[in-house]
Order: structure tokens, then C-alpha cells, then sequence
């Protein structure tokens, strides 16, 4: 075979290597999570479909949590890898494992439940059964970005790290935003990295004895209506609760 010919048969057999390894690999469905699980690890998405209830207690999530229009979620010490992704719950539970919570002093879980990307709960109905509000509590984290609550319809009030919490509030390590909800949201006793944001809400709320590591912000977005009570927070530049009301 002449110089040419081996030349285009290498060029050939690199244009076919370099499509072959294109083809990105087939990505596993969620599996399916419709009642209690306990003391297991899923090695990818986990999916809650509309009317389940999916208790995770003491689990590991390889990658997502995915709650469809409907589903009802339950985190008790658990920790998820990747996103969780929640568009309109009928209701959240974020726990720590309540067998790894003393109540001091100080009040501490040594199991608190574990976001390590961005946890997004857009548009929740309902509360869940048995509690008057959905609530984040007990020193859970959201580790790899930004907490969204957002869209809850007025049957859906939530309580972020206040009453409802025994042992701690919540720790969100980038931004923190609670924007056009119709429910009462109450926070308390946060800490975020970057800004928190209230905007746009209609079913009041509070924000008490929370931190931010750059600025909180009310109303940037559409003022809240009525207005968040404030108290007792700070933030390392703006702080717009210092006057009482956010």
C-alpha cells in the first residue's frame, strides 16, 4: 500500500474511533422511591412520582432527587450527591436523623441531611401529613450552591430552621432565596454563604437570628406584601432587615 493509501486508511480508522467515543453511554432511569427506605445507597436519580410518599432515611443518592407534581418527600439523615429538584410537591421534609440529635446544650445532630448541589422546591401544595408546615430544619445543609424556595400556593406555609426545629437551624453555603410565595415562610437561625433574598411573597413571614456572608436583600425583586417581620440578623455588607422588616 502506497503512502497515500495508508495515510487515508489511518485518517479513517481515527474519524470512526473519534465517533465511536462520542456516543455519550445510556443514562439510567431514576429509580422509583414510593415508600420508606432505610440504610441503603442508590448509585444514581431517585424519582418520586405524583401521589407517593418517599421517606429516605439514612440513605446515600448517588446523584438527584426528583419529586414530580404531587409527590411527597422525607429526608432524615440522608445525603444526596447531586440536585434536588422538587416542582410542585404536595409537601418537603428535611430532617436529620433523629436518633443522632442531644439536646445539649448546645443542641447539635451528628446526622443532619446533606444537599450537595442546589435544592429547588418550586411551587409546593400542601403540608405534610401529620405537620402544619413543611419545614428544612436540624442543622440540614445545602453544601454545593443555592436553596430556592419559591411558588408555594397559600395551603403550603413552610418553617426554615425556626419552631418546628429542636436542634438547629439550616446552613446553605452559597445564596438563599425565598421569592413568590403565597404561604407564610418563617426562617430562622440560618446561615448563608451569600446573599439572602426575600422577595415577591404574600403569605408573610420572618427572618430571625440568620447570617449572611454577603448581604440580605428584601423586596430587590417585588416587595414582600405583608412585610417580613426581622430580627436579631446580620450580614457582612447589606443588610436590609436591620430596620425590623424585610
Amino acid at each position: 500500500m502506497g503512502k497515500l493509501g495508508r495515510a487515508a486508511l489511518v485518517a479513517s480508522l481515527a474519524i470512526g474511533f473519534v465517533g465511536f467515543a462520542a456516543v455519550p453511554a445510556a443514562q439510567a432511569a431514576p429509580a422509583p422511591c414510593t415508600g420508606f427506605v432505610q440504610n441503603f445507597r442508590f448509585g444514581g436519580d431517585v424519582e418520586v412520582p405524583n401521589g407517593a410518599t418517599c421517606t429516605l432515611s439514612n440513605v446515600v443518592v448517588g446523584n438527584r432527587v426528583l419529586v414530580d407534581p404531587g409527590g411527597n418527600l422525607v429526608l432524615q439523615g440522608t445525603t444526596v450527591a447531586g440536585n434536588l429538584n422538587a416542582t410542585q410537591p404536595a409537601s418537603i421534609r428535611i430532617d436529620a436523623l433523629g436518633s443522632s440529635c442531644s439536646a445539649g446544650p448546645p443542641a447539635t445532630c451528628t446526622q443532619p441531611s446533606i444537599i450537595r448541589g442546589t435544592a429547588t422546591i418550586d411551587g409546593t401544595t400542601s403540608v405534610p401529613a401529620g405537620f402544619l408546615k413543611n419545614y428544612i430544619c436540624n442543622g440540614s445543609k445545602v453544601t454545593g450552591d443555592n436553596l430556592v424556595v419559591k411558588n408555594s400556593s397559600s395551603a403550603a406555609p413552610w418553617d426554615i430552621g425556626g419552631a418546628t426545629c429542636s436542634f438547629g437551624g439550616v446552613n446553605v453555603s452559597s445564596v438563599t432565596r425565598i421569592q413568590s410565595n403565597a404561604g407564610n415562610v418563617s426562617l430562622a437561625n440560618l446561615r448563608s454563604g451569600d446573599n439572602i433574598v426575600i422577595n415577591s411573597n404574600t403569605g408573610g413571614g420572618s427572618l430571625v437570628n440568620s447570617h449572611s456572608g454577603f448581604s440580605i436583600l428584601c423586596g430587590g425583586g417585588g416587595a414582600n406584601n405583608p412585610l417580613y417581620t426581622a430580627s436579631g440578623n446580620s450580614a457582612a455588607f447589606t443588610d436590609q432587615s436591620r430596620f425590623g422588616t424585610c
